[in-house]
């Protein structure tokens, strides 16, 4: 047997004849005992579990409470000490709304209903006709309550007291530990993580004082609180950061029944990256978001460290082309600077429709990788295993449009794919997708969306579709400003670390002072290999030079040519890295180095790839300097203070004397600030407040459940459709359905004739039991 079960305050069953020891009122006559409160008529004994506990926790009739609050923390203490849980039964108004009458009961007051309801869920009986309660009515001669009945005898054994802490009105979260929870919510530390840390902090899990359910069930009241009043919470959010820093911007617009439709933000560090790298953009809009599913479009580019940085984002309630124009206008509102020169999205009609009305002159740009990804579901097996890597070789290899349409057509013909409509559909596009057809047109060595896909499964650490608008938006900002911190630690890395040089060239030294460390390893490796390559001249007239470039030990090597302009004196190369990326190919370099030109030409040198590249200063609409945090924010001044205090309490806190002087200065600093707010008019509600309370003057209401296009899909391969045909229902025995034995129609069937009890344990009801 436990050693709990021999606690001396534990309740020990006494056999009593009925009625059960009550305690009432002398001039209260009309109160007769309910059937809660009798055993049933027997002529035998009735077994009841007297609690025994000490005098003092003990409720005492016309014992006198200022307020029912204090009622229920006396009566909830002592059915901790007695080991029951509490709950209100029943009250009692006046015609004036004032309560004159409460009844608190025993958990185990009353029986179950039964009812029909799925088999999901199964519960066990809990309400065994206990007659335990107290029951408070209003003071007439004064203010407050006083106990006009108490019944102290159970029908039922009590719980000990290790177990007394899984009782529902002993479980409470306090207000330390919400903060404490909240703010590892937003440094995303998920749940039943939180759970391990209050239960290090506590000492286990029974002193914690709520169980993990009881975390998950909070969270779902918060979420269920801004029913409603969500998109207006995001309004008014973007309204705050707007009044801290000018050059935040925003839309949002909603449809005819009043519904958030589109949305779009871009704070000032998104405008100042794109002065600097919005050359060429990235969007992708298959990433799952929040309880809505709205399609989330984050606008994408790369900086200086080949790293991925943001240009905005926008919410938007479908995948249509006016969406999609909406969007780019509004977010070519908010850019300074010219359009991009090239954008890259996947292959989707509405997009393409959209960019040609918003952007004729930029480049529109397929992503490679969703189009080759389709071959081996658009062609058959067997002439994908025999001829998709000559397909790839043609794709990838290609140097020029004349090259590609010749060895294109000699694949198609070689294996009998004439009559292959999908393959003439990307063929006819080609001038979209195809690098060969691209090369020309700078994209910062990008041919897919791979990017923005990289970028998503990194947000989804910080994110998920449980999250409302505002909860998501905040916790999207956090890890962008995780990634904007990298981008500064490579800043300071360029500052203050030289790269490793592999040889003595003159260029090389150069070049690593001007290209950031990743963009300077790139030019590295191709300045690396040009003694490898062996210049020779076969052309040249009045108006330019062709020189041949290729590698002699390396066995079926590419020959390139270099072009040499001599009004201008450009030099070209066919493999056209320069113009793709930005940087020198080794062809090139190795013609520098036959005509020794010893540093590298500042027309061949990008700045968007320089440490400097951010020197320069970026103008709002107004002509005046565009700023990232405005100076008077609430936030920057918290930010400065918390680290200050921080500061301060790690120096204190490692000896007593030290604890003494920080709290001796805090508590003085509290009061100062307590006699300063006292002296000033009172602090309005916040506008997210009185959104809630009264309603928001913007009325954006929530908007509809939205299903993307391209959301939640994966490409699956013939092996995988053929297993997935060939599955077997181990509950109805077909073959090839799409459900299994969790979700068998047939066995849904079955079970829909089961019964449970209903689930009303928790009720609190207001009918009166007179």
């Amino acid at each position: 047997m436990e050693e709990e079960d021999s606690v001396s305050i534990n309740p020990t069953p006494l056999f009593r004849p009925p009625p059960p020891r009550t305690q009432t009122l002398d001039d209260i006559q009309l109160l007769s005992p309910s059937s809660s409160q009798l055993c049933e008529e027997s002529t035998n004994f009735c077994q009841l579990y007297t609690p025994q506990v000490k005098n003092e926790v003990i409720p005492r009739i016309d014992q006198h409470f200022r307020n029912l609050e204090d009622v229920y923390a006396f009566y909830n203490n002592y059915a901790f000490h007695a080991g029951f849980s509490v709950r209100i039964n029943s009250s009692k108004m006046d015609k004036n709304g004032e309560t004159t009458r409460k009844d608190y009961v025993c958990f185990k007051e009353g029986e179950r209903r039964i009812s029909k309801a799925t088999t999901t869920r199964r519960r066990g009986l809990t309400r065994e006709k206990c007659g335990a309660k107290l029951v408070v009515v209003r003071a007439w001669s004064s203010e407050g309550f006083v106990v006009s009945n108490f019944v102290e005898g159970h029908s039922h054994s009590l719980t000990t007291p290790r177990k007394t802490h899984l009782l529902k009105s002993h479980r409470r979260i306090s207000d330390a530990q919400k903060s404490l929870t909240q703010h590892l919510a937003a440094a995303n530390v998920p749940p039943h993580q939180q759970m391990s840390i209050l239960e290090l902090q506590a000492g286990g899990l029974g002193n914690v004082g709520f169980l993990p359910q009881d975390l998950y069930n909070k969270n779902r009241d918060e979420r269920n609180c801004v029913d409603g009043y969500d998109a207006d919470m995001l309004y008014e959010y973007f309204e705050t950061e707007q009044q801290k820093n000018l050059n935040f911007y925003f839309t949002m617009e909603k449809d005819d029944e009043g519904r958030m439709s589109h949305c779009f933000w871009a704070d000032a560090t998104c405008r100042k990256s794109y002065q600097y790298f919005g050359d060429v953009v990235v969007l992708d809009t298959t990433y799952n978001t929040n309880r809505y599913s709205m399609i989330f479009a984050p606008i994408l580019g790369v900086n200086h460290h080949r790293q991925t940085t943001l240009f905005g984002c926008g919410f938007l309630c479908n995948e249509s082309s006016d969406s999609f124009e909406w969007l780019f206008k509004e977010w070519l509102k908010a850019m300074p600077g010219i359009p991009p020169k090239m954008i890259i999205t996947d292959q989707d009609l509405a997009m393409t429709k959209a960019f040609a009305n918003v952007l004729p002159n930029t480049h529109h740009r397929y992503c490679i990788w969703h189009i080759v990804s389709k071959f081996s579901s658009k062609i058959s097996a067997l002439s994908y295993k025999e001829h998709y890597d000559d397909f790839k070789g043609c794709m990838w290899n290609s140097e020029s449009p004349e090259e590609f349409d010749r060895r294109w057509e000699d694949i198609v013909t070689k294996s009998n794919l004439s009559d292959s409509e999908w393959l003439q559909s990307i063929y006819e596009i080609r001038d979209r997708w195809v690098p060969a057809y691209t090369k020309h047109i700078f994209s910062a060595h990008m041919t897919s969306s791979q990017r923005a896909e990289s970028s998503h499964a990194f947000f989804k650490r910080y994110v998920s579709k449980e999250n409302t608008m505002l909860d998501f938006v905040l916790r999207f900002e956090r890890a962008l400003s995780r990634i904007r911190h990298n981008e500064l630690n490579l800043d300071h890395k360029d500052v203050n670390e030289k790269a490793f040089l592999k040889t003595s060239s003159f260029m090389e030294k150069g070049m690593s002072e001007l290209y950031t460390q990743s963009i300077f390893y790139m030019f590295q490796d191709e300045i690396f290999q040009i003694n490898a390559y062996v210049v020779t001249s076969r052309h040249e007239d009045e108006h330019r030079c062709l020189w041949d470039i290729r590698r002699p030990d390396m066995e079926g090597s590419r020959s390139r040519e270099i072009s040499v302009e001599k009004s201008s004196n450009l030099v070209s190369c066919s493999c056209k890295m320069f113009d793709f990326d930005g940087i020198p190919c080794r062809h090139m370099l190795a013609y520098f180095s036959r005509m020794q030109i010893m540093e590298l030409p500042t027309k061949y040198i990008l700045r968007r790839w320089t440490k400097s590249t951010k020197a320069s200063r970026v103008m709002d609409d107004l002509g005046s300097v565009g700023k990232e945090i405005c100076d008077r924010s609430v936030l920057v001044r918290r930010q400065g203070l918390f680290q200050l205090a921080c500061n301060v309490i790690d120096e204190g806190v490692l000896d007593e004397e030290g604890t003494e002087v920080v709290s001796k200065h805090l508590l003085l600093a509290k009061d100062e600030l307590a006699v300063l707010r006292s002296s000033r008019e009172p602090r309005p509600a916040s506008v997210i407040e009185m959104s809630i309370s009264n309603g928001s003057q913007h009325s954006f209401n929530e908007p509809l459940q939205v299903r993307a296009k391209g959301c939640g899909k994966r490409l699956k391969g013939g092996k995988e459709r053929a297993v997935k045909k060939s599955r077997k229902c181990h509950g109805c025995g077909l073959i090839g359905q799409s459900h299994d034995k969790r979700n068998c129609p047939k066995l849904l069937n079955i079970s829909s004739q089961d019964v449970r009890l209903d689930d009303d344990d928790d009720d609190m009801s207001n009918n009166d039991d007179e």
